[in-house]
């Protein structure tokens, strides 16, 4: 592609810029910033943030960083969306990604905050990279080395996840930092470092420890977990609360298995950084970690970005399936498929896995998970030291609003027979008792359908709106389109100028997307590319026959067209016509019906 420079507040960027933006920003983060998003299938789906409604026709397609909506028809990519959500111009837009993405622009001017993070994440890069150098090489990490073997874990875990060591001195890492040229502010903001009791001083915060950098869902480090390698308190030691670190917003791991969660559809969630890195190393790379701490509901709006379904899998003590119970409850909040697993004998994960390998541990989650409203109600049983009508009712009680909440009567059903079966009470009254629930959800009935389709601008679609659609996903059907009918076969403009870029670009918009969008984007065309994506991925196909069927009527509609003007011409020449004119016109039917007669109207 040419090069595409822009500028604004003097920060330079070309073509190969925007798309690295493309590459490491998510539409889906971007969006969720704003817009409850809940996924089907590919896609995603909210209320629109553009026009007012009450059912969702707003949906996102993360894989081609585009969003559509079927109700205003807004739509476009990632630079696209910026601008119209914050009414910016383009390269506004490309200046604020570039920050979010961590690219610097030449010569940029950026606001307070995001420079202050970017320099903090810039002290925490070179922090994370030193302990790793210290974990591999200094022999004052022997001992951290000796306790991760010990944990089983193996070198290319430690290295993907950046797992470091903090030598047992009071200045290592601010020194080496200040000596890099970091600013004193910055290493502070950081939490790298604290001031002394008498104030005229500064001591590295993490010594003697195993490091864990903690990234956010972009990939940045934004903080530090410290695990003691002797038994000294506290075990576990984290960055202090700053403006770039803030643990309820944060889940150890997400940025290694967001994809895989994304693309499973169901995310696990565990409770400490040995539990979530035993999984990854054992192949199930969906697992997150709440940063030892009770889930939070940020954290569970996190979740909800990239999975429906989340399987809870906590210490199985006592104080484990308290936190699971806290856990399940926030994430059940948040509208998310929740079930739970407790392993045998008060095991967590690590130990587990260690134990029985990954084939067993799968099985045994096969076999033993249970739905978190399952979860409950046991938990509840057992809670109680005798199963006295008072103790019924309160496990009752602890569920009700839950079975309330299901949509579905089978469900319910099943929950019923349940209760009714653990607490010998007859079905009908454990009914009675949760109607009250199901009444007020009746008077105020979910939208049952994710999607609102309107069914003349969703459903129904044109045959140049599919021919166009099947042009942009498959270059065969493009060059038969160009070569029988060349790409201006469309009745609209807009279409017609997408269908030449399409050529113009070799066709298959699945080798390129990002060039793509920038290629449409100079032509105001996002919308509409998004909106034929969004018809793409709703199954519309065209078989040979539906093409040639195309074609033929193009054709048809050209010869017709031609027949008018000749008999415009013909009508014109009984007023006028001199003997060039007649004899021109009789040249021009000629060459027209030979036309005809090889094949250009079947």
């Amino acid at each position: 592609m040419k090069e595409n420079k822009g500028e604004t507040m003097g920060a330079y960027y070309d073509d190969n810029t925007l798309a690295e933006i493309n590459h490491r920003v998510d539409i889906l983060d971007v969006v969720a910033d704003t817009v409850k998003l809940t996924r089907k299938g590919d896609r995603y789906w909210g209320l629109c943030p553009f026009h007012a409604e009450k059912t969702p026709s707003f949906s996102v397609t993360p894989g081609k960083n585009m969003f559509y909506c079927f109700g205003c028809h807004a739509g476009g990519n990632l630079f696209t969306y910026i601008m119209k959500r914050d009414g910016m111009d383009f390269p506004e837009a490309v200046q604020m990604l570039a920050s979010r993405a961590g690219i610097q622009l030449h010569h940029t001017q950026v606001n307070k905050a995001v420079d202050r993070f970017r320099r903090v994440v810039e002290v925490n890069k070179a922090a994370a990279s030193w302990f790793q150098g210290i974990l591999e090489e200094d022999p004052a990490a022997t001992k951290a080395r000796q306790y991760l073997a010990k944990r089983h874990l193996k070198e290319d875990t430690i290295k993907r996840f950046q797992l470091g060591y903090s030598p047992n001195e009071w200045n290592r890492i601010s020194n080496y930092l200040l000596g890099k040229g970091f600013d004193l502010e910055w290493v502070k903001e950081s939490g790298l470092i604290k001031r002394s009791k008498n104030g005229d001083a500064y001591y590295d915060l993490f010594r003697d420890r195993v490091i864990f950098p903690i990234f956010d869902y972009q990939g940045s480090i934004v903080g530090f977990g410290g695990r003691t390698v002797e038994e000294a308190l506290p075990k576990y030691l984290n960055t202090p609360e700053t403006e770039v670190y803030v643990k309820r917003n944060h889940l150890f791991g997400l940025y290694q298995a967001r994809e895989t969660i994304r693309k499973s559809n169901q995310a696990i969630l565990v409770e400490g950084y040995m539990d979530c890195l035993k999984l990854h190393q054992h192949d199930i790379q969906n697992a997150v970690a709440s940063l030892g701490t009770a889930l939070t509901r940020e954290q569970a709006l996190l979740l909800r970005r990239y999975s429906e379904n989340i399987l809870v899998l906590y210490d199985g003590d006592e104080a484990g399936q308290r936190e699971t119970l806290r856990a399940v409850e926030i994430l059940a909040e948040q509208g998310l498929n929740v079930e739970v697993l407790t392993l045998p004998g008060g095991l967590d994960p690590d130990d587990y896995l260690d134990q029985y390998g990954k084939e067993e541990f799968l099985q045994y989650i096969q076999n033993n998970r249970v739905s978190y409203i399952e979860f409950k109600v046991k938990r509840s049983i057992a809670a109680e030291n005798s199963l006295n009508l008072q103790a019924k009712i309160r496990v009752i009680n602890a569920v009700k609003p839950d079975i309330g909440r299901l949509e579905s009567t089978i469900l319910r059903d099943n929950y019923v027979k349940m209760l009714s079966r653990l607490l010998k009470i007859e079905e009908n009254l454990i009914l009675k008792e949760i109607e009250s629930n199901i009444g007020q959800r009746m008077q105020h009935p979910k939208n049952k359908s994710p999607v609102n389709r309107d069914n003349i601008q969703y459903g129904n679609y044109s045959m140049e709106e599919k021919i166009l659609a099947n042009m942009l996903q498959n270059s065969d059907i493009a060059d038969t389109i160009a070569s029988q009918i060349g790409v201006q076969c469309f009745t609209s403009r807009h279409y017609n100028r997408l269908a030449a870029i399409c050529y113009e670009m070799g066709g298959d918009l699945q080798a390129n997307p990002v060039a793509w969008q920038q290629a449409v984007q100079k032509e105001g065309l996002e919308a509409l590319l998004a909106r034929l994506e969004s018809r793409w991925h709703e199954g519309i196909r065209i078989n040979d026959a539906e093409l040639w069927y195309f074609i033929r009527s193009v054709q048809r509609g050209r010869q017709k067209a031609k027949w008018r003007k000749l008999h415009q011409r013909l009508d014109q020449l009984r007023n006028d016509g001199g003997f060039h004119s007649v004899l021109r016109l009789i040249l021009d039917l000629d060459t027209f019906l030979h036309q005809t007669r090889e094949g250009g109207i079947q």
